[in-house]
């Protein structure tokens, strides 16, 4: 029965045109990127150039004879061996003079407002500085341009004055320009539900295809002594098989083409995730600092390298995988239509990219950034990790559903004729 599956998907020729699709999509989110961080890259040097001359002009402001004291001159010379990092693409440079920006009372970014850094209050700061740390330690290049690392809390907490509104795009907004980052990428921005309503497009129908029309093509397989059981089983295993294969080929398709385009990036790249953790002590002067530093307290930031994220997500992506193929499954049972089915489970996972993010919503249980990073732990007001208990709750949803189509649905009685008397 596997060979006869495997030969009805491969005559139905759905594979390939599914690999392109998502291939197209990869590619094209990182040539946006690219794009975007070119602009942005531009944005910043201007901002930054206009960021020294306030500063410079400020400093006259205060000094009759235009002196510039020793924190002055510092303060200038940091900012401007940021714009040259930028016009150079240096990002191991760029992160280098950021982190010594930030080993001074008041943290710095050449293309930053004076109340931009002072106005942000969930912990951006501190991130900030062990994300900068973390990378000089390690002799990490930075993503370019430098900007501060923000959390899901920033835009609802920050309380940026209208004259710095300006300079908070370039301060926050990031270009993932390598293949791992890229990846990472899709992570946060919806990617997994993306890529799933692109599969189930074209392997939605697996089962709904049995009763197209109005012919019962199971009914050949119960002459052949196949049972109802076998038949869900092995259009399962099919599934998901081919939804790895599919998945994991136009990755690597996608990896060679970064490769050769940018190139994939450091594995060593820091991610921040939230751990259980002591109360720390900001080494900034702002009278908030240690306050804004422990705001998702008795949870803190903690950087962990890309490579463990990866790690994680590629075992969240799996069972998210088995899940659909379990749930594709069970609506293809169900509804039997064939095109309703399609339409069906390539709009569900699409909801999860508009609907409101509420810990009542299930589809934000599918925010793979967020549960691997275990934010979703700090919403949920855990101490742990969440990740264990919800990849589990992932499998043992689709593992019900498994159930639930395995049950025999009750068959219509066929009523004879009434003998003539």
């Amino acid at each position: 029965m596997m060979r006869l599956e495997l030969t009805k998907l491969w005559r139905q020729n759905k594979l390939l045109p599914g690999i392109l699709v998502l291939l197209v999509l990869m590619i094209g989110s990182l040539e946006a990127s690219l794009y975007f961080q070119l602009r942005g890259i531009d944005t910043n040097i201007e901002a930054g150039q206009v960021a020294m001359a306030n500063l410079t002009a400020s400093v006259r402001r205060h000094s009759s004879d235009n002196y510039l004291s020793t924190y002055d001159k510092a303060a200038l010379e940091t900012v401007e061996k940021q714009i040259t990092n930028l016009r150079h693409r240096n990002g191991y440079q760029a992160s280098t003079d950021a982190w010594t920006s930030f080993t001074r009372p008041y943290p710095w970014l050449s293309y930053s407002g004076d109340g931009v850094i002072e106005g942000l209050h969930a912990g951006e700061v501190e991130a900030t500085r062990q994300e900068l740390l973390y990378m000089h330690r390690y002799h990490i290049a930075s993503m370019l341009p430098v900007t501060l690392r923000t959390n899901p809390q920033t835009a609802s907490t920050n309380n940026i004055p209208t004259s710095e509104i300006g300079f908070y795009p370039p301060l926050t907004e990031r270009y993932y320009e390598r293949g791992w980052w890229q990846i990472w990428f899709w992570a946060t921005a919806g990617g997994l539900l993306i890529s799933l309503s692109v599969i189930n497009l074209f392997l939605g129908d697996i089962l709904a295809t049995e009763w197209e029309g109005s012919t019962d093509r199971t009914r050949w397989l119960r002459l052949q002594n196949e049972t109802h059981t076998k038949l869900i089983l092995t259009k399962l295993a099919v599934h998901f098989g081919l939804l790895c294969l599919l998945l994991g080929l136009a990755l690597g398709l996608f990896l060679l083409y970064a490769w050769l385009r940018t190139g994939l990036g450091d594995l060593r790249y820091p991610i921040q995730t939230w751990v259980l953790g002591k109360r720390v002590v900001s080494v900034y002067a702002s009278m908030t600092a240690t306050a804004d530093a422990n705001y998702f307290h008795p949870l803190h930031i903690v950087f962990i390298p890309l490579i463990r994220y990866l790690g994680r997500l590629g075992v969240f992506w799996v069972s998210l995988l088995f899940f659909n193929s379990a749930i594709t499954l069970l609506v293809n049972r169900i509804m039997r239509i064939r095109l309703l089915a399609l339409l069906t489970l390539v709009i569900i996972p699409l909801l999860g990219l508009v609907l409101p993010t509420s810990v009542y919503n299930p589809f934000t249980y599918l925010k793979g950034d967020w549960v691997i990073t275990n934010y979703f732990g700090y919403l949920l007001n855990q101490r742990g990790p969440v990740f264990p208990w919800i990849v589990g709750l992932i499998i043992g949803s689709g593992l019900l559903s498994v159930f639930l189509t395995l049950i025999q649905l009750p068959k219509k009685k066929i009523q004879g004729t009434p003998r003539a008397t």
